[in-house]
């Protein structure tokens, strides 16, 4: 079996969890976690190209040079990636103004 050469790390990874969960395991359940591991990385991969652009069939040459550039192109994300990517600035905006506002309240109502 020939693997690409980004899938060996990821291999290698299951195969470690699935012998040091052996020995605490029945097989069965060894099975039921790497198929769920398995599930779960292939949804990762569906998830990482939500901002790949559609492939379009434009003419090569001189027309993509003339799109090349950093004009308006007329090209909008769909509402699956424009979620995510709100999801994404809510995710990472939330944690350091969560951490600014407990400081804040810390001050005024400490632990007593």
């Amino acid at each position: 079996l020939k693997l690409p050469e980004q899938c060996r790390p990821l291999c290698f990874f299951l195969c470690a969890l699935a012998k040091a969960m052996a020995k605490t395991m029945r097989a069965r359940q060894v099975l039921r976690c790497l198929v769920l591991a398995a599930t779960c990385l292939l949804a990762a991969s569906f998830v990482a190209s939500a901002f790949v652009a559609p492939r379009s069939m434009a003419p090569r040459g001189a027309a993509v040079q003339l799109n090349a550039g950093g004009e308006y192109t007329g090209f909008v994300p769909d509402m699956q990636r424009r979620q995510l990517m709100n999801f994404v600035v809510v995710a990472s905006s939330a944690i350091p103004v969560l951490v600014l506002l407990g400081g804040y309240a810390w001050y005024f109502f400490p632990p007593v």
